[in-house]
């Protein structure tokens, strides 16, 4: 190659190598061996909030949660410290923050590297935002959980149908059919909360859960609701409600006594999104009833996943004669076209 192209090309890499990190996804940073940020690639920008005018300059740490900058001072300084190139893999064995401009933190993936460049030490951090990916992983490991629970509990309502079912039975084949019945109605509840896909009613959602413990006389329970529209959305997380109020019921309350009954009854008020749909349900007839010394999972789930997913109120009710659970939801949370 001749020298005047080569010194063209070695002109040109100043202008290169911006161009290029611009296209990089992950974040770029260098720093001087004081910390000090020299590059802050488009992608950084994106992800910290500031612009590169905002942080040239700047120490570094500017970047970490304020818990975190002394350390993150005494080890990278002492990395920068170190003779030759060298790359290393930051937070090893433990979790890296980022802090956002707007104060926000999130977990990340980071490698520093080391290099001399005209005698000064330049570190550059690559940093990978994982917000997304731990996410998927804390949902997977809540879907683990809900389906150990969920099994649990499938095995114990098994139980109380084969006694329900014997206990109320006058012969063999009277057993076999209403057992039959009473396990078709559970296994097309577990169906519907994973594979529900239109659109149902409020009041198809609660007698396809309460089907399963119906006496003959369907006696011991009452479901008081209208034909309400619920998408598909509202009706998987209404009906794990149900299921955990339902199978709670059957293990300690009065869907697991011959004299029990269950009422669950709903009224709407307001219009449009300022719109709630009051749901009650209220057991009597069962054992006396005492507040729990400690929150169960069952309980939990109902609060929280109802509070975060629809933005509902859950108040649970722990009186002697029954358990009473009062839900109170936004419409537009409810409602099928949502």
């Amino acid at each position: 190659m001749q020298d005047s192209a080569r010194s063209a090309l070695l002109a040109l890499q100043p202008a290169l190598t911006l161009d290029v990190l611009a296209l990089v996804a992950d974040s770029v940073i260098c720093t001087d061996e004081d910390g000090r940020i020299m590059v802050f690639n488009q992608a950084a920008e994106e992800s910290f909030g500031y612009s590169v005018c905002e942080v040239i300059g700047q120490p570094v740490e500017m970047l970490l949660p304020q818990r975190d900058r002394a350390e993150h001072v005494h080890h990278v300084r002492n990395f920068a410290l170190g003779g030759g190139s060298a790359n290393r893999l930051m937070g090893h064995r433990r979790e890296v923050r980022g802090r956002r401009k707007n104060g926000e933190e999130f977990p990340a993936e980071a490698m520093v590297s080391r290099r001399t460049i005209d005698g000064r030490t330049i570190l550059t951090v690559v940093v990978r935002d994982i917000t997304e990916r731990k996410e998927l992983e804390e949902l997977r490991e809540a879907v683990a959980g809900e389906l150990a629970h969920r099994m649990r509990n499938l095995l114990s309502v098994v139980n109380s149908l084969v006694s329900l079912s014997a206990a109320s039975a006058v012969n063999v084949e009277e057993f076999k059919k209403s057992l039959t019945g009473r396990l078709a109605a559970l296994a097309k509840t577990q169906s519907a909360l994973i594979t529900k896909q239109q659109s149902t009613n409020l009041r198809e959602l609660f007698l396809a859960e309460l089907a399963q413990y119906e006496t003959p006389t369907g006696a011991n329970v009452a479901v008081e609701v209208p034909t309400i529209s619920v998408g598909p959305r509202a009706a998987q997380i209404l009906t794990l409600a149900v299921h955990e109020l339902a199978t709670n019921s059957a293990k300690y309350g009065a869907l697991g006594s011959p004299n029990g009954r269950v009422v669950v009854t709903s009224a709407l008020k307001g219009k449009g999104d300022k719109g709630q749909l009051f749901i009650k349900w209220r057991e009597a007839g069962g054992p006396p009833v005492k507040p729990p010394e400690r929150q169960g999972f069952g309980t939990t789930l109902i609060t929280q996943v109802l509070a975060k997913s629809l933005r509902a109120d859950v108040a649970m009710e722990y009186r002697p004669e029954g358990l009473i659970c009062r839900m109170t939801l936004p419409m537009a949370e409810v409602e099928a076209d949502r």
